[in-house]
């Protein structure tokens, strides 16, 4: 028997040592054709380099052994850069920095259009400066999500505090912010004058590449009665809803086309005179007359970026503002008039 028992031993051995050699093949397997689908969903960083003398340079990044960067570049193949050489080295993500294959420069600049701005959030530290024809205004990056600045005029007055908090969504491409404007007219009008506007945006797109809907109130009250309302309406406040649309596109490396608008739908408030001969302050022989009152700001225009610290724009702006009573103390029909407003501004990164 105990040979016997020997050889069925040894033979269960034997099979236990295939059914192990068999379990590792299948787990070798197993983990290499993992390692194959992780590899083929990896996502090839695109690295934007500028060097010390001004060359920029987009492709993938092949090899970085401390010296030298070898890149794969789109346009001229595999290229070796000295890192000595290397001035700036950086992610450059294909849906906001590139456009057909070369680099463009993004950053706080982005979240705004002309005279509104959009729902995507400023990093933090990414804080900047807007010159305008009329004034400056500077906003500061606190958070992630919030962002504080003050505009003004070149002496100062009116002067107000703009605040904004992004509410990104868990769509990338998605994003809501609020924000708000609070004017003062500072040492005109001996500060009488205040004034506000609130709004909720909404955003679809990318830094460079987005649209953006914006609806609010706003109220006004500038401080002093008009010629025309004194000492008959007491009321100075103009107030009612806003609403805007713009959005910003790629049209080259360096430049963008923006569209930014805004319309304010308020009452309007003019006299009729019983009898145009006769002096409406002395002799009040007239009748008070309200109706609504459209005001429409259209602002097409261009954005030049040469760098990530600067960039130009300029907008073929116009005003339309229509009244349903008119605009003069004789007048009793509709009144609609327009007129040009080009406007022209600097970013400047702080």
């Amino acid at each position: 028997m105990e040979p016997h028992v020997s050889y069925r031993s040894e033979l269960a051995l034997k099979l236990q040592v295939m059914i192990g050699v068999l379990c590792l093949a299948l787990m070798s397997l197993s983990a290499f054709a993992q390692t194959e689908g992780d590899s083929s969903q990896i996502e090839k960083v695109r690295y934007q380099i500028v060097t010390l003398d001004g060359q920029v340079y987009l492709g993938e990044v092949l090899r970085d052994d401390g010296r030298e960067v070898l890149i794969m570049t789109e346009e001229l193949g595999k290229i070796y850069i000295p890192k000595s050489k290397i001035s700036s080295m950086k992610i450059a993500r294909q849906e906001e920095s590139v456009f057909k294959g070369k680099f463009r420069e993004v950053g706080p600049f982005t979240t705004r259009y002309y005279f509104t701005n959009n729902a995507l959030p400023i990093h933090k530290g990414e804080h900047y400066m807007m010159i305008h024809l009329y004034g400056p205004e500077v906003h500061f990056a606190v958070g992630e999500r919030l962002s504080v600045g003050v505009m003004a005029t070149w002496i100062a007055s009116p002067i107000g505090l703009a605040v904004k908090y992004a509410l990104p969504t868990n769509n990338e491409k998605l994003n809501f912010s609020l924000g708000t404007i609070m004017l003062s007219s500072g040492y005109l009008f001996q500060s009488k004058g205040y004034g506000g506007l609130h709004w909720l945006s909404a955003t679809y797109g990318t830094p460079g590449k987005n649209i953006t809907f914006s609806g609010g109130y706003a109220y006004a009250d500038f401080g002093v009665d008009q010629r025309h309302e004194l000492p008959y309406l007491g009321d100075r406040l103009r107030h009612g809803p806003v609403f805007s649309l713009a959005g910003l596109a790629p049209v080259g490396k360096k430049a963008s086309f923006l569209f930014d608008s805004m319309t304010f739908f308020t009452t309007h408030h003019t006299i009729q005179n019983i009898y145009p001969s006769y002096n409406y302050i002395s002799d009040p022989l007239f009748v008070w007359k309200s109706g609504a009152k459209v005001t429409t700001v259209l602002m097409p225009g261009m954005r030049f970026q040469s760098s990530e610290r600067s960039a130009f724009q300029v907008a073929l702006a116009g005003l339309i503002e229509y009244s349903d009573i008119g605009f003069d103390f004789s007048s009793t029909g509709s009144e609609t008039r327009s007129f040009p407003v080009p406007m022209c501004s600097w970013f400047l990164k702080l």
